[in-house]
Parts: structure tokens; C-alpha cells; sequence
């Protein structure tokens, strides 16, 4: 465009200054100087009548690299320039350099020529009317420079700017750019989608406007905070406001243009409506599948429950038979009686504490993580896994750094999977035959960002074969039980931030262990 510019002075200082060099009514050194000058041109000078077709008696020496024709032959009228003016664009050329022509102006015109060799050229002409014969015949004078680059360039950008809007247009993201004041700018389809606004609407209002109210002074730090920046802004989670005041979770990220005058930026919101329905189902659906699990493992423990809840209930009877004649004797033994009532009290609450326990894992739970115990956590989960382990003639050993931190967890699911864990290690030792009395160890050890906690057991191991399937569901090697166990507590896992990692121990057996993270 720069060049167009130059060449448009040049053209008019020419048309002034050279008219009569053109007409040769000057010679010598003067015209010595001008045929230099017109060879450095950028493109043709020319003198022509404004007749049909334009024929030319005087035409620079860039004729040839502009159209592939000889000085000679154009001024020699051998060939005329409207001869290979595009056939679609001559009578358009006509009209505007007759109109011009007629009212003294300068005409500028852009246009495609056919030169000798076939090619299709863009070119550029200004000219003016600069006298008239006595036949009323209008003399020409003017330039004609190659403008196909040009074009070309123009003609690509026209296609990038077509192929990026029709990418913005299809995106499924809201994409709206803003000045550095935080302006609407642009809004694309899927924005006017989402918020229900016409780009009309939006256009010159804070972006600010589409965040809800409550996360106004959020928005406006994190805008603050990354204008200028030049880089890719970090995301954030918001509630947005559409035209209906309706508000809806969205993640949103900003981003400033590059190659651009005034600074701006490019706002991407994504709605996380249908993202977060299905969490929830997710969430759902895996407290629905662990409270299945947790009915299925105290299907499968009822025996060793039904021993745990006997041993009291038949001390319950025992000191209650002993309490009715310690106050049926002449001289009722009030203290004995009191004693007998203690321990009757004490054996009460044993069997109301398994009673509870099994309760609380036969309950529907929905998922809450809650700052939580992990010392006395994990005391609760040796209690309830004593239980199993009593049965088999097994020995649960509590390993625990002193003074464990608090952990960020759901209890009830954290039970759920080292619970799970147990049972599993003791089956395997139970394979492996074990001798009575052998150890599973719970072991807990603080990092300084999570407690780690691991189940060591004596049994056979995983074998390669099993590492395959170890996580899929219904996959089991037990006699009973329905092969959800691991892959559920793998899901609990991951949705506490963590993740269950397995290794078999030099000695035998297998070692399996996850992080909870610490409560800061």
C-alpha cells in the first residue's frame, strides 16, 4: 500500500511537471534526464487518446515487463492497451476514465490485464485528462504499475480472515475479543448461544457484564492481573449470568493478540452446565456401586459379625442371670449387683459400637470430604477389619507415625477401601496358607503433603497375569464376592487426588498403598 502511495505522487508530479518532455517539445538534456527517470519507474508511463481501446503514442520501457509487448508495437499502435484489458473489466475501466475525463479529474482505477504470455495481472492506473485536440478528442497521460503481489497478499489475508472467523464461528467455546479496557469487541455464535445476546447487544459492554455479580471483584483481579502479560492466562472457574439473569458454571481463560496496534485480548469461556450433570451422575453412580459393595462385604463378614455381636450379648446375659440373684438373695448384694450392672452397661455399648459400625456401612451415603483423624480413622478401620481377621486366626498390626495430621477425606469411602485392602490381603495369605496368627500390617506414614497409607500382607502376591485385570470390574479370583471391590476403591481413590500403586514384597506377599492429602 506504501508503494501504491509513492507511485500515486509520482504519477500526479509527473503528469504536472513532464507534460510537455512527452510531448517532445523539449529536447536535449532534459529529455535525457526524463527517459532515466521513466526507467525507474515502477511500472508505465503513458500518453494515449481517449478513444476506444486507448491507443497510445508514447509509452515508458516498463511496457514490456508489465504486458510482455514492446514499446515499439504499443506505439506503434500494432496492438492497443484495451486489447488485453480483461474483457470482464473493460467497459467498467471506460466508464470511470470517460467520467473523469469529462469532469477534469484525476481517475485512479484498479484493474486485471491478459498479458502476451497468458497471465492474468492486476495493475493499478492513475491518470488525467491533460488537453484536447481540435477535433475534441481527450489526451491522456498517466501510470500503470503491477499490483498482483498486492492483490495476491490481499486475496490471502482475505481467505485467512474468512478461514479464522468460520473456525471462531463453528467453535463450540464462547470466543470474544475486548479491547485493553475490557470492551466487547467481537462475540461469536456460540457466545450470542450461551449468554443469549446479539453481538450488537454486547458490543462496547465491559466483559464483566457476563460474569455474575458475586464474581465480579474475582473476574475484575484475574483481568487485572494478566492485562499486558502477553501470555496465555491461567483459567478460572466462575458462575456467568446470561440475558435472563440465569447463572451457570463456566471455566474462562484470556489471552493476549499479538501483531496488533492497540492492545486486546480474546476471552474463551467454556459452560460447564452439562460437565458438572455429569460429575454428579458420575459421583451418583460410584455411591451407589460402593454402598452395593459395602452390603456385599457385610453379607460376606456375617459370620465373624454375628460372633463379634454374640460375645457381648451372651456376657449381657450372663451378668444380667447374676445381677437378678445377687438382688434375690435375704440380703441383696447391692455392691456385687452394681459391679454385675457395670459390666452388663460396658458389654452393651461393644455390641452397640459393631452394631454401628454396620450401620454406617449399610447406610446410602453420599460423598463429603471433611477434615478427618487419620490416627484414630485408622484405629476405627483395625476394629471393624478385627472382626474378619479373628475368623481367620489372623493378627491386624497397626503401624502409625505419632502424631498423624489431619486428613482431607470421607471417611465412610476411605473405610470402605482399606477395609477392602484387609480383606484382600488376608485372602491371599489365607491362599498362600498363612500359618494362625501370622500379621497384616495397616501402616500410615506422614509426608509433608499427604498421608501415606499402606496394607502389607504375607500372601502370594500379584502375578503378572493378574496385574491385567487387577482394576476391572467383576474381575475376581475369590470363591464369593462380585469383583467390584478394587475397582471401586480405585475410583474412590482417584476422587480423593490420589491414586492406588501395588508392589510385591521381596519376602512375599504384596504391599498396596495410596496418599490422602494433609489438611494445610
Amino acid at each position: 500500500m506504501v508503494k501504491v502511495i509513492a507511485v500515486d505522487k509520482l504519477a500526479t508530479q509527473m503528469a504536472k511537471h513532464t507534460q510537455p518532455l512527452l510531448r517532445k517539445e523539449v529536447f536535449g538534456d532534459d529529455h535525457a534526464r526524463l527517459e532515466t527517470l521513466l526507467q525507474n519507474l515502477p511500472g508505465m508511463a503513458y500518453r494515449c487518446l481517449n478513444l476506444k481501446h486507448w491507443p497510445m503514442d508514447f509509452v515508458s520501457d516498463g511496457c514490456y515487463e508489465l504486458c510482455g509487448y514492446h514499446r515499439h508495437e504499443i506505439e506503434g499502435q500494432q496492438v492497443l492497451w484495451g486489447d488485453f484489458t480483461h474483457p470482464d473489466m473493460i467497459d467498467e475501466v471506460d466508464r470511470i476514465v470517460r467520467a473523469a475525463a469529462e469532469s477534469g479529474q484525476p481517475f485512479e482505477v484498479e484493474y486485471r490485464i491478459i498479458a502476451r504470455n497468458g497471465q492474468e495481472k492486476w495493475v493499478w492506473e492513475r491518470g488525467r485528462a491533460v488537453d484536447r485536440r481540435s477535433d475534441g478528442v481527450v489526451i491522456l497521460e498517466g501510470l500503470i504499475t503491477d499490483i498482483t503481489d498486492r492483490k495476491l497478499t490481499e486475496a490471502a489475508l482475505v481467505r485467512a480472515e474468512a478461514y479464522a472467523q468460520a473456525i471462531v464461528e463453528s467453535a463450540l467455546d464462547a470466543v470474544i475479543s475486548v479491547d485493553d479496557q475490557g470492551g466487547i469487541e467481537s462475540f461469536n455464535q456460540a457466545a450470542t448461544t450461551m449468554f443469549g445476546y446479539s453481538s450488537d447487544e454486547v458490543r462496547g459492554l465491559h466483559c464483566r457484564s457476563l460474569v455474575a455479580t458475586s464474581f465480579y471483584r474475582e473476574f475484575d483481579r484475574y483481568f487485572q492481573r494478566n492485562r499486558g502479560t502477553g501470555k496465555h492466562a491461567r483459567s478460572i472457574d466462575l458462575n456467568a449470568c446470561d440475558k435472563h439473569d440465569n447463572q451457570f458454571p463456566i471455566v474462562l481463560s484470556m489471552r493476549e493478540m499479538v501483531d496488533v496496534e492497540e492492545k486486546k485480548y480474546v476471552i474463551l469461556i467454556r459452560d460447564l452446565t452439562e460437565q458438572r450433570r455429569a460429575e454428579k451422575e458420575v459421583r451418583e453412580q460410584r455411591d451407589m456401586l460402593a454402598h452395593v459393595e459395602r452390603l456385599n462385604t457385610l453379607g460376606e463378614m456375617a459370620a465373624g459379625i454375628a460372633h463379634e455381636i454374640n460375645q457381648p450379648l451372651t456376657a449381657i446375659s450372663m451378668y444380667a442371670q447374676s445381677g437378678l440373684r445377687f438382688l434375690r438373695r435375704e440380703q441383696p448384694e447391692l455392691q456385687r449387683l452394681e459391679d454385675a450392672l457395670d459390666k452388663l452397661s460396658q458389654q452393651a455399648h461393644r455390641a452397640g459400637a459393631v452394631i454401628e459400625r454396620m450401620q454406617e456401612m449399610t447406610r446410602p451415603h453420599q460423598s463429603h470430604q471433611q477434615a478427618v483423624d487419620a490416627g484414630l480413622l485408622l484405629h476405627e478401620i483395625r476394629d471393624l477389619g478385627e472382626v474378619e481377621a479373628q475368623i481367620r486366626n489372623y493378627i491386624i498390626v497397626l503401624r502409625l507415625d505419632d502424631d498423624l495430621p489431619a486428613v482431607d477425606c470421607d471417611p465412610i469411602q476411605i473405610q470402605q477401601v482399606i477395609l477392602n485392602l484387609l480383606r484382600n490381603g488376608m485372602e491371599s495369605m489365607r491362599a498362600n496358607r498363612c500359618k494362625p496368627g501370622s500379621k497384616i500390617v495397616l501402616q500410615a506414614k506422614a509426608t509433608a503433603t499427604e498421608v501415606r497409607i499402606a496394607i502389607i500382607d504375607g500372601g502370594v502376591g500379584v502375578s503378572r497375569k493378574l496385574e491385567t485385570q487387577l482394576y476391572q470390574p467383576f474381575a475376581t479370583t475369590k470363591e464369593s464376592g462380585m469383583g467390584l471391590g478394587l475397582s471401586i476403591s480405585r475410583s474412590i481413590v482417584a476422587a480423593h487426588g490420589g491414586q492406588i500403586e501395588f508392589s510385591n514384597n521381596k519376602g512375599g506377599g504384596a504391599t498396596f498403598s495410596f496418599g490422602l492429602r494433609r489438611v494445610q
